[in-house]
């Protein structure tokens, strides 16, 4: 089926995924924006984000080209 589906297609269904999310994505949502609450309530620290670590921005890291180099050396037995 993925190769069938173009580019513009999967980006639309990207966005629609994001607006419409499937039940389980909902309940899950839900159940973990509750849990967070009453964590809260109960003093401890605790964000939707530290139960569910996909929900954390991948943070970009500056390599410099000789640092990228040498990580493909590593990588790859250079």
């Amino acid at each position: 089926m993925l190769d069938t589906v173009s580019p513009k297609q999967f980006d639309e269904w990207v966005v629609f995924d994001s607006l419409e999310p499937m039940p389980l994505d909902r309940l899950l949502a839900i159940v973990r924006t509750g849990l967070v609450a009453l964590c809260q309530a109960w003093g401890v620290k605790l964000t939707p984000e530290d139960l569910d670590p996909w929900l954390k921005e991948i943070e970009s890291q500056e390599v410099k080209p000789d640092q990228a180099y040498n990580m493909l050396k590593v990588a790859y037995g250079g």
